[in-house]
């Protein structure tokens, strides 16, 4: 295994599984986290350049239950506002003794930073809409806990695609395995990306793409990252692309439905969210254990 986590690429198939695997044991019987105190002289730096709530509270989560010292770097406050590069910002927490940095960042910068600062260790939180290796991993693990394996699963993925750094480190993930199906679907104009995929196929109709679905992931419209105005009719949209109950019943009856959150009721209904098929709260609190399996694996290494 690599020294930093900029990628889920960076992980063999084994190496994947074995995460996974790690990360069970942050989890007791009654679902609680274990707190180990195995790093109780490293300081993790959590340096988001973007807004986050679930990454950026399950990291600092995970660092505090390992017993780290977890530093909450305030972009809003620091010298970066007065014209510093995350360059110089990054290499004076390295000169203060940060053991690791854990990194979300609009622009593709963490594989210059790591070779910049040779020393320090880097985890990938989210860069641009290009990767976020953690929510692979949490989101690999949460098929696993309902589904044992993900081959000969059928996938689907469904929402604003272009735009979601979550999608593209899925499929890196999941290429690893022999899947059934791998579908993508969307608006079109939030899936040019994907309309000839190296992997998998493209299906414009969500009750096609559902059809005989394992696995269901929906995906907020992410507006911030759009370069020019959507022409989208937001009912018109909900119409087509919402994940309803109605739309589910094209799925498995035992089939998962997913979404990395924010969620904001577009791209899936409430009854949706609220339904037994719904493992999104369970998305949420497996981020605590890889993102404690993954600050073991290369705090320890």
């Amino acid at each position: 295994m690599a020294n930093n986590l900029l990628s889920i690429n960076d992980l063999s198939k084994k190496d994947i599984l074995d995460l996974i695997e790690f990360s069970n044991n942050f989890i007791d019987d009654e679902g609680n986290f274990r707190k180990e105190n195995l790093f109780p002289d490293k300081i993790v730096a959590n340096v988001f350049c973007e807004p986050s709530t679930r990454t950026k509270s399950s990291f600092a989560i995970a660092a505090n239950n390992l017993g780290c010292s977890v530093l909450d770097f305030d972009i809003e406050n620091s010298s970066i506002q007065k014209g510093e590069s995350i360059f110089e910002t990054v290499d004076a927490l390295n000169l203060m003794g940060v053991d690791l940095c854990v990194l979300r960042h609009p622009e593709s910068v963490i594989r210059e930073l790591a070779e910049y600062l040779p020393k320090m260790v880097f985890i990938n939180a989210g860069e641009g809409s290009i990767s976020h290796p953690t929510q692979a991993l949490l989101d690999i693990k949460t098929i696993m806990d309902h589904k044992e394996n993900l081959d000969g699963l059928n996938i689907v993925i469904v929402g604003d695609l272009d735009h979601s750094r979550v999608t593209s480190s899925f499929v890196e993930g999941v290429s690893n395995f022999d899947l059934g199906s791998l579908t993508f679907c969307g608006h079109p104009e939030m899936c040019t990306k994907y309309q000839n995929p190296k992997i998998g196929k493209y299906e414009s109709q969500l009750e096609s793409a559902l059809e005989n679905a394992d696995v269901v992931m929906a995906l907020r419209i992410q507006y911030e990252r759009f370069e020019k105005e959507l022409n989208l009719d937001l009912e018109t949209y909900k119409s087509e692309y919402q994940l309803s109950s109605e739309k589910l019943e094209s799925a498995k009856g035992d089939a998962i439905v997913m979404h990395p959150g924010p969620v904001n009721y577009i791209e899936i209904t409430e009854a949706v969210y609220d339904s037994e098929n719904s493992v999104i709260r369970q998305q949420v609190a497996n981020g605590v254990a890889i993102r404690m399996a993954v600050l073991s694996r290369f705090l320890g290494s």
